[in-house]
């Protein structure tokens, strides 16, 4: 028996990507008012073994372009340590065992958003659009968002607040999708992989993810409405966080200011469903609780910045958080200063 081998199919699941989805979807089903265990872990063991069985798919589908990418060509598959018809054969198990399961534990209506998500990066993004143009991550980020919808499903038929929500996800991905692959463009340029970052100039791609990140901020403040008091709270404080964590990048356009604002986005993502979830089963929030919120929030993301997480081995950068406002205090006082100069210099002042 090769000893290797569960670490080569986990290798394939992408545990990080399934993470995410997990949280966002199981988040959800608390933000639809919770359920009973079963259902909570009948709902993240399917979840589970879906996204992780299109995380393994897309492995397989790009096992020959991963072998000319640096970041990639290590893989089991691309090295050619795991036998492509074992990868095969383990996402097929993954995904029948999770549609069972779904389908034993959970309305089908949220199982059938599960398998949506799946049809929806296998199919659209890594099939159809991953290698033919670079609005393939812009159109592919509806994968993210059927997560959304399957958690709410699963206590309750659809309403507003999942469908808001689930927009999130499909606005956040660009944003998160090209910094990332800002830092590996020369790897995506290698294979002729067209995304954002491959085919336009530094500018172009800064004005791409501005739009992105706006987009994004305008979609979460539209969920306030159809939220509890600890997502609004969550979602302005952590909005204001997320523009000042991606913009060092759209001032300098550097590889540094790129990883920042990739596991910046990853952090949003991640309180936003978070307190979305926490005002389904604890929908009041007391005063003292939102000003804990207020203060936890920007020490979490400072936080994360001074860890300064890397990739490719370019570590994140550190420091000017504060700097549009330091610098519009600036500008007020020098504005205020001349002001009162010229004043002072008008004919029949000062003497």
């Amino acid at each position: 028996m090769d000893t290797e081998l569960p670490a080569h199919l986990w290798s394939l699941v992408k545990p990080r990507i399934v993470t995410l989805l997990c949280v966002t979807g199981a988040f959800s089903l608390l933000a639809a008012g919770g359920a009973s265990a079963a259902t909570v872990a009948g709902f993240v063991v399917a979840g589970a073994c879906i996204a992780a069985s299109a995380a393994a798919w897309n492995c397989w589908y790009d096992r020959n372009l991963d072998q000319h990418m640096e970041r990639t060509a290590d893989r089991p598959l691309p090295s050619g340590r795991l036998d492509h018809r074992v990868a095969a054969a383990f996402a097929t198990t993954l995904v029948v065992v999770g549609t069972a399961v779904g389908l034993a534990l959970l309305p089908a209506q949220s199982v059938a958003f599960m398998l949506l998500g799946f049809a929806s990066y296998v199919g659209l993004y890594t099939v159809a659009l991953k290698r033919r143009h670079w609005l393939g991550v812009v159109l592919g980020g509806s994968a993210g968002s059927f997560p959304v919808l399957a958690g709410w499903t699963a206590v309750r038929p659809l309403t507003a607040a999942p469908l808001v929500m689930a927009l999130v996800v499909f606005a956040w991905t660009p944003a998160h999708a090209w910094a990332l692959a800002y830092v590996y463009r020369e790897e995506f340029a290698s294979v002729d992989i067209p995304t954002l970052p491959v085919v336009a100039s530094t500018a172009q791609v800064q004005r791409g993810i501005r739009y992105a990140v706006w987009s994004t901020v305008a979609t979460v403040l539209a969920v306030i409405p159809f939220a509890e008091p600890p997502y609004a709270v969550t979602a302005v404080a952590g909005s204001v966080l997320f523009v000042l964590g991606f913009r060092p990048f759209l001032r300098t356009g550097s590889e540094r200011t790129a990883v920042r604002a990739f596991f910046t986005s990853n952090l949003y993502l991640a309180v936003l469903f978070v307190a979305w979830g926490a005002g389904g089963v604890l929908p009041d929030l007391t005063p003292w609780s939102q000003l804990l919120t207020l203060a936890a929030l920007p020490a979490l993301f400072v936080g994360m910045w001074a860890a300064q997480p890397s990739l490719r081995g370019v570590p994140a950068s550190v420091g000017g958080e504060w700097r549009p406002v330091t610098d519009r205090i600036a500008a007020g006082v020098a504005a205020f200063q001349l002001r009162m100069a010229r004043e002072h210099d008008r004919p029949g002042k000062g003497e």
